[in-house]
């Protein structure tokens, strides 16, 4: 074998050994890049060692899934969340799911993560709605609640307010609603009504006029981050406009620019998590333990 060539293939084994001699907590650290999916998809079957990292319940406080707008692969992703969630054996602390949620995966999470802190749902429309007034009874200690494009009604906003003591952030954002005489107060009257304890409110795209705005001025006395971007029914004149510079250290208002929202019509792909892929093209694995 030319000499060239024998020199690269050992700087390749070289690279190999130095790989799997790598620290479990780096290697963790490596794996938790990959995301959810392709860990169980893939990442975990790689060795043995990986499949016992992979199995540990600390990987799994966090979740973060994502489906790429395919009706096909909702239930499928929905199993495989449960999964996920089963993995963290209750320390799952926060939750991020995108176009896949649904009610029996909402109760689900419920029944098996106390411990929630933080909850995100994108794109699930009604598909989460019904039951959120039982789930939230069992988030004891939610500071988080973010909500676009997910349906969740005011009754459970009251329930929120009633089992969800440290909640402090609230999203509940949507596409605007430009049609004329749509107001609608009713969320904001619920906020106002039952989340006093609030710090930070989103409520983009919202129906309100300046009554539902008044309703949560009044109600939410601890509130210092407000967005009511694209809530085009709100006249910020007058009283109402001192009102919002005195008790509120951030607000947006209407025609605010949308950056660097996240969840926006055409920019979908801007929350595509890392995939494994660039995991095993960067560093490969020559494990020989059993399960490569």
């Amino acid at each position: 074998m030319p000499r060239g060539r024998k020199s690269k293939q050992e700087r390749a084994d070289k690279q190999k050994r130095d790989w799997l001699k790598l620290p479990s907590d780096v290697t963790r650290n490596i794996l938790y890049k990959v995301g959810v999916i392709d860990i169980l998809e893939n990442a975990q079957k790689v060795c043995t060692a990986w499949r016992k990292i992979c199995k540990d319940p600390s990987m799994w406080r966090v979740i973060y899934m994502t489906n790429f707008w395919d009706p096909n692969a909702r239930p499928p992703l929905q199993d495989m969340c449960k999964h996920a969630v089963d993995r963290s054996q209750g320390q799952l602390v926060d939750l991020t799911i995108v176009d896949f949620g649904n009610d029996d995966l909402l109760l689900y999470v419920a029944d098996r993560a106390s411990n929630l802190r933080r909850l995100e749902a994108a794109w699930c429309y009604e598909d989460i709605y019904n039951d959120w007034s039982v789930a939230l009874k069992k988030f004891a200690v939610l500071e988080e609640l973010s909500l676009y494009e997910t349906g969740i009604s005011e009754e459970a906003i009251e329930t929120a307010g009633r089992y969800c003591p440290m909640l402090r952030t609230l999203k509940v954002n949507q596409r605007a609603i430009t049609y004329s005489g749509e107001e609608c107060e009713d969320m904001a009257i619920a906020i106002g009504k039952n989340l006093p304890e609030l710090r930070h409110l989103e409520l983009i795209g919202d129906s309100m006029s300046d009554i539902g705005l008044k309703a949560i001025l009044d109600g939410c006395r601890h509130l210092e981050s407000l967005d009511l971007r694209d809530c085009l029914n709100i006249d910020l004149k007058g009283d109402i406009v001192k009102r919002c510079s005195q008790q509120i250290k951030y607000l947006k208002v209407s025609n605010d620019s949308h950056e660097p929202y996240v969840y926006e019509v055409d920019s979908r792909i801007r929350y595509t998590p890392p995939t494994c892929s660039f995991v095993f093209v960067l560093y490969g694995c020559s494990c020989s333990e059993d399960g490569c």
